[in-house]
C-alpha cells in the first residue's frame, strides 16, 4: 500500500504512472488523473514531469484543457529533454485546439529541438510549415519547414545497399557456378565434420548466393519490403546489424535441422526482418503512416502463406529450407518485441515521453548474440539430438 499524501519513492512514482496509463487505456481518467497527481509528489524530477504530462491528458479527457495547460507549462522547466519535448508538443496542440496558432508555432519550434527521433522531428516540421503559412509568416520559412519534414536524407540507402550487394554477387554466382560452392551454407565436409567450424563465413555467405533466377528475384522483391519496414522503425544501423543477426540465427537453425543439406538464399535473414516488424507491431503498436501500417497488416499473412507452401514442399519433396525461416522469423521476433521502435512513437510514448531505452536494447542485443554463439558452438550436438527426436 501507497501512503496517500507525502514524498513517494522513484520506485513507486514509476508504478503509478505505469498504473495510471493502464487507467487511461481502459478510459478511466478520473482515476488515471489520481494516480499521476499521486506519483508526482515524488523527488524525481523527471519522473515528476512525466507525471504532470500524464495528468494533463487525463484532463484534457475530463474537458479541463485550462487545468491541463497549466500542469504542461510546469513540465516544461523539466530537465529530461524528453519530457520538456512531450510537454511542448501537447501544448502545441491545445494552442491550436483554442486557436491560439501563435502560440502553437512557438512550442512546435521549441519542441523540433528537443524532438527525441528523426520521425518525430519531421512531423513537428510538417506542423510548423503548416502554422508558418496559417499564420502569415515567410513562405521560404513553411518551405524550408516542409523540406526538413520529408528530408530523411538516406532513408532509401541502407536497404538499396543490401538489395545491391546481394543482387550483385548472386547474379555472378549463377553466371559462374564455380563461386557458388565456397558461399554456400555446407555444413560438414566430405568426412562428416563439421565444416562451419573452419569456415565460419558459410553462416553469412549463404545469405549472397541463389540457386535460381527466381529465387534470387522473389528474395530480393521480400528483403527490399523487409528493410523498409524495419530502417523505418529502426534506422539504418540496427537494420543492418540485425538482418546480419538473423542471418546467422536462420543458417544456424538449417545447420541443425538439416545437416547433410547445403542450403543458399537470403530468405532466413528476409523472415529475420519479417520477424522484426511483426514483433514491434504486436508488442508496441508503433504510431507510423497508413502505407507502412498497411505493410505491416500484410507482413503476418506473408509469412504464413510461406511457411505453409515450405511445408507443403518438404512433404511432396522440394528445395524450400523451412527450418531457416523459422529460425530466422523467431529471432526477429525476440528483436521487435522486446525492443521499442527508436524511430517510431508508440502510442503510450506519445504522451508519456518514455522513449527507448538504450540500456535494455543493448542487453537484449548482447544477450542474442551470447545465444547464437553459445548454438554455433554446439551446433553438431544439437543436430545429432534432433536426429534422435521421434519426428
Amino acid at each position: 500500500m501507497l501512503e496517500s499524501s507525502g514524498p513517494i519513492s522513484p520506485s513507486d512514482a514509476g508504478r503509478l504512472i505505469d498504473v495510471g496509463a493502464d487507467a487511461l487505456d481502459a478510459g478511466d481518467a478520473e482515476l488515471a488523473l489520481s494516480y499521476f497527481f499521486r506519483a508526482a509528489g515524488t523527488g524525481d524530477l523527471s519522473l515528476a514531469g512525466r507525471a504532470a504530462i500524464g495528468a494533463a491528458e487525463a484532463l484534457v479527457r475530463l474537458n479541463r484543457d485550462g487545468e491541463a495547460v497549466e500542469l504542461l507549462a510546469g513540465a516544461l522547466t523539466s530537465s529530461d529533454r524528453d519530457v520538456r519535448f512531450v510537454a511542448r508538443r501537447r501544448l502545441a496542440v491545445l494552442y491550436v485546439t483554442a486557436g491560439k496558432l501563435p502560440q502553437a508555432l512557438s512550442e512546435y519550434q521549441r519542441a523540433e529541438r528537443d524532438a527525441p527521433s528523426d520521425a518525430a522531428r519531421a512531423e513537428i516540421a510538417a506542423r510548423i510549415g503548416w502554422l508558418t503559412k496559417e499564420t502569415g509568416g515567410s513562405s521560404l520559412r513553411a518551405r524550408l519547414a516542409f523540406a526538413r519534414s520529408r528530408g530523411r536524407v538516406g532513408e532509401r540507402i541502407a536497404p538499396l545497399v543490401m538489395v545491391g550487394v546481394t543482387a550483385a554477387i548472386s547474379a555472378t554466382a549463377l553466371a559462374s557456378p564455380a563461386l557458388l560452392q565456397p558461399l554456400a551454407l555446407i555444413k560438414l565436409d566430405a568426412a562428416g565434420g563439421d565444416l562451419l567450424a573452419v569456415e565460419p563465413w558459410r553462416l553469412l555467405t549463404a545469405a549472397l548466393v541463389h540457386g535460381s533466377p527466381l529465387h534470387l528475384l522473389f528474395n530480393l522483391f521480400a528483403m527490399d519490403l523487409g528493410a523498409r519496414l524495419v530502417q523505418r522503425l529502426y534506422g539504418a544501423q540496427r537494420l543492418i546489424l540485425w538482418y546480419l543477426l538473423g542471418v546467422i540465427a536462420a543458417s544456424l537453425t538449417s545447420a541443425i535441422w538439416s545437416p547433410l543439406v547445403p542450403s543458399v538464399g537470403a530468405s532466413g535473414g528476409v523472415f529475420a526482418l519479417f520477424g522484426v516488424a511483426l514483433g514491434a507491431e504486436w508488442a508496441h503498436r508503433p504510431l507510423v503512416e497508413r502505407g507502412v501500417r498497411a505493410a505491416l497488416a500484410q507482413i503476418g499473412g506473408l509469412i504464413m502463406i510461406n511457411l505453409l507452401f515450405g511445408l507443403g514442399t518438404s512433404v511432396v519433396g522440394g528445395g524450400i529450407d523451412n527450418a531457416a525461416h523459422i529460425g530466422g522469423l523467431a529471432f526477429g521476433l525476440l528483436l521487435g518485441v522486446f525492443i521499442a521502435p527508436t524511430r517510431a512513437e508508440s502510442m503510450r510514448s506519445r504522451w508519456s515521453g518514455l522513449a527507448a531505452s538504450q540500456t535494455r536494447e543493448g542487453a537484449v542485443t548482447l544477450l542474442l548474440s551470447v545465444l547464437l554463439v553459445l548454438i554455433f558452438v554446439n551446433w553438431l550436438s544439437l543436430a545429432q539430438l534432433v536426429d534422435q527426436l521421434p519426428i
